[in-house]
């Protein structure tokens, strides 16, 4: 179906980065060895598929040459990786225009407090070279208070996890949990980010689950599954009296999608991601051209399409269940998210990430 306003928002794109002009080193080299015109023949989000997926390419290459030589002067909030969740870890550039106009969507939907006094945030995410980090440090401004966070590498604990060096993985586990605990000590918070392995960890923890709950009003989780028995226990026997959301997200996309509002897809949270400019597809997972029917399990597939990056055709390591958006923009949501066992012949370890 032909949709005007993302194909005119398509067009600009591709224009912009297969321009020499405008364009970065890494794209127009890439050019040179396609069989296609990305000028003439990109027009709809099918055309997409022409492009290769250039994830392996981005644990190899230099920042400087993904940076669009039209934005050499814009202000660049980062140099990313992955999380090297299949390998070697991926590299991307977030430009700080992009950040904020991802966080300003993102908050949209989010409860804030109608207190005199701004709310703090504690994010306990991965800290170092991982976006989610930075996402989360603008979220926190966005709502007001004071943002705290913990030293988190979630690439040491997917070493242990896959050395099976279970023990020595809890032990870090309870490192994070003594960090949370240093933070509240002395400290009211009133947002909580975290992976659901560590809410599972602080919900075991009772002076740590009576002193948020004191003051917190929202906790979000993401970065792994959670199955909706443990989400209703958190809800209703640890923090009731808490407004529970989530978020779906991937370094290639440099950002997050959020949860819709009000409903779900058999209890689970339905995602929505930043249309248009970043966009999901759940695909066939033996014939990747085929894309599956609403209500159907499907690898997902990831596009970022903006001026700041174009990462088209990402193949992502989680499978999820179709679904339409409700907002009549560009590409599908998704519930139900799950990781692959092994993408590429690498074993998956999702660990507290």
């Amino acid at each position: 179906m032909s949709n005007p306003s993302f194909e005119q928002h398509l067009k600009k794109v591709i224009a912009f980065h297969f321009s020499p002009e405008t364009g970065s080193p890494f794209w127009l080299e890439k050019r040179k060895k396609f069989n296609f015109d990305p000028l003439k023949d990109i027009n709809n989000l099918s055309d997409l598929r022409l492009f290769p997926d250039v994830s392996e390419d981005l644990k190899h290459v230099d920042a400087e040459s993904l940076i669009p030589r039209g934005l050499l002067s814009a202000e660049i909030a980062g140099i990313y990786e992955s999380g090297g969740t299949t390998g070697k870890p991926k590299k991307v550039v977030a430009f700080d225009e992009w950040l904020n106009n991802l966080v300003t969507w993102r908050v949209e939907n989010v409860s804030h407090s109608q207190e005199e006094k701004p709310l703090n945030t504690l994010a306990v995410v991965p800290s170092g070279p991982h976006i989610v980090g930075e996402i989360n440090k603008r979220r926190a401004k966005a709502y007001g208070g004071y943002y705290f966070t913990v030293d988190m590498d979630p690439r040491w604990v997917k070493k242990l996890l896959h050395e099976k060096q279970f023990d020595v993985a809890n032990q870090y586990s309870q490192h994070i949990i003594k960090q949370i605990e240093d933070i509240l000590s002395n400290q009211d918070i009133g947002y909580l980010i975290a992976t659901p392995p560590l809410l599972e960890n602080i919900a075991k923890n009772k002076p740590l689950t009576e002193k948020l709950n004191r003051t917190l009003k929202v906790i979000t989780w993401g970065g792994t599954q959670m199955d909706p028995d443990t989400l209703d226990y958190l809800k209703e026997h640890v923090f009731p009296d808490v407004e529970f959301n989530a978020s779906y997200g991937s370094t290639m996309i440099l950002g997050e999608a959020r949860a819709r509002m009000g409903e779900e897809y058999q209890d689970n949270p339905i995602f929505d991601s930043f249309s248009p400019n970043v966009l999901f597809e759940v695909i066939d997972v033996e014939k990747a051209e085929n894309t599956v029917e609403y209500g159907s399990r499907g690898r997902v597939l990831m596009h970022h399409l903006t001026r700041y990056a174009f990462l088209p055709n990402i193949l992502e390591r989680d499978t999820a269940i179709r679904l339409p958006r409700n907002d009549g923009l560009v590409g599908d949501a998704v519930a139900m998210v799950e990781p692959l066992q092994e993408v590429g012949g690498v074993e998956v370890i999702e660990g507290v990430y």
